[in-house]
């Protein structure tokens, strides 16, 4: 099995400006997808970057999955998952520093990696 590297967030709406803020991250356009539970997905060259408007995923490993409305996967094409890990980390930062977004950084949903919340203001 595939480890992955995903991107919890909320709020999830409005779509468009959080469909905007994960293209600007990522460098590169999201597109709408036909995949049954994937919603928009672009391809970064090395990687691929896909949003859920919604996920099924419950509370696991103390982390609090149920909380945040959507979901972002990084997959890098080779597995190389320092580079998929770097990636998805910048991906991250570029949305916590937006100061729009309650955000978690995991690892194969076994390990929290980062967490970041909206700034008051």
């Amino acid at each position: 099995m595939s480890e992955y590297h995903y991107i919890f967030m909320r709020p999830g709406l409005p779509r468009e400006q959080l469909i905007h803020d994960v293209s600007t991250a990522c460098g590169i356009e999201l597109k709408p997808t036909q995949a049954e539970f994937v919603d928009r997905a672009g391809n970064m060259g090395y990687a691929a970057v896909e949003v859920e408007f919604s996920h099924e995923y419950e509370d696991d490993h103390g982390m609090p999955f149920e909380r945040y409305d959507s979901l972002l996967t990084v997959r890098d094409f080779d597995m190389n998952l320092g580079r998929q890990e770097a990636a998805a980390r910048r991906i991250f930062e570029s949305l916590s520093a937006l100061g729009r977004y309650d955000l978690i950084l995991v690892r194969d949903l076994q390990e929290l990696l980062a967490s970041s919340g909206p700034q008051p203001g």
